[in-house]
């Protein structure tokens, strides 16, 4: 009896044993996280910085190049916003005049004008710190009503630092999706009325003064682009400690695409994927900055900061940046040169 208990015993334990590991779901194997290749590109801004480069990491390539003369303003594109921004590569400024007749604005009100009184956009992009600021009255469903006041718009100074003049300006207001404004000389010359309607596929949309003034197509598609190479002013001080607008160089980067942390403790070849969650990301359009190089006066050369490296939050993924190059090979300063790797 006993052994025919232990028979009995040994077969349903060996059932058991069967149906519990037939219930253990089969172990699957973990997939190495897999790091891409690491690339290189250079952003052909040229000698004097005439360029403006968009690069997109999703396509590996530069997808658009203009000239920094070829727009002065643009008009946002992004859902609920209505800001109007300056084309801070050329060191735009503008000066809200207050008055709201357009004839009553002339050279006259640019004379004695205090430095103060000139407005630039906030470097880091800041869509409500704009020089040109709340320019409406009300919002009413689909219709902005605008406070018309009329605003100085300096030009700023082409590549070769020559200035563009001034046009004035007044928003008429906005309304069916598109923005609506009047622009002319300070003398009432080239009087223009202007519709300028969002895209939904821009972040952006820009408009060039160049007589006659018109819509361009500069900014890429917001999905297309992740940094734009370009000179952009920054607010800096001097050595005595007073705050002033200088231009720089450097990349902007796309806030709808791209946030980005700076880690300077490691070198470039350290850094892995397992570290993204120690940083801390920005969507600042300043984000990379200009401070990634600095001007050697004994070298009289740019030298490139090898202690800097960028780990880059996009839409394909991690990739960490970093710059190895400032000139091209016949020795001309410019061309910004970056390797980078998907994480």
């Amino acid at each position: 009896m006993n052994k025919m208990k232990k028979n009995i015993f040994h077969i349903v334990f060996v059932v058991v044993s069967l149906v519990l590991v037939a219930c253990i779901p089969d172990e699957t194997p973990v997939t190495p996280h897999q790091t891409g290749d690491v690339e290189v590109a250079v952003a052909e801004m040229g000698n004097l910085y005439g360029n403006q480069v968009y690069f997109s990491f999703k396509y590996d390539s530069i997808v658009s190049v203009n000239k920094i003369t070829d727009w002065d303003i643009e008009f946002s594109c992004i859902p609920d916003t209505f800001v109007i921004r300056l084309n801070s590569a050329k060191f735009m400024s503008v000066y809200n005049t207050k008055k709201l007749k357009f004839d009553n604005v002339s050279t006259n009100d640019t004379t004695n004008l205090d430095v103060s009184q000139w407005k630039y956009d906030n470097p880091k992009g800041k869509l409500d710190s704009t020089a040109i600021g709340k320019w409406w009255d009300a919002i009413k469903g689909g219709e902005i009503i605008s406070k018309s006041e009329v605003y100085i718009i300096n030009r700023g100074v082409n590549e070769r630092a020559k200035p563009q003049g001034y046009k004035k300006m007044q928003i008429l207001g906005f309304e069916n999706n598109s923005y609506f404004i009047k622009i002319a000389n300070l003398d009432g010359s080239d009087l223009q009325e202007l519709e300028i309607p969002r895209n939904p596929l821009k972040n952006f949309v820009q408009v060039s003064f160049n007589s006659p003034a018109k819509i361009v197509n500069i900014e890429p598609n917001s999905l297309d682009w992740d940094l734009c190479f370009t000179k952009y002013t920054e607010l800096l001080y001097t050595s005595d400690g007073v705050p002033t607008w200088y231009s720089v160089t450097g990349p902007l980067i796309n806030p709808k695409t791209v946030a980005v942390a700076i880690d300077t403790s490691k070198i470039f070849d350290q850094i892995t994927y397992e570290d993204v969650n120690k940083y801390t990301f920005s969507s600042y359009i300043n984000a990379i900055g200009h401070t990634w190089k600095w001007f050697d006066l004994g070298k009289g050369a740019y030298i490139i900061n090898p202690n800097i490296n960028f780990i880059l939050r996009t839409q394909i993924g991690y990739i960490k940046m970093h710059f190895v190059g400032f000139y091209n090979q016949s020795g001309e300063k410019g061309y910004p040169k970056f390797e980078y790797q998907r994480l």
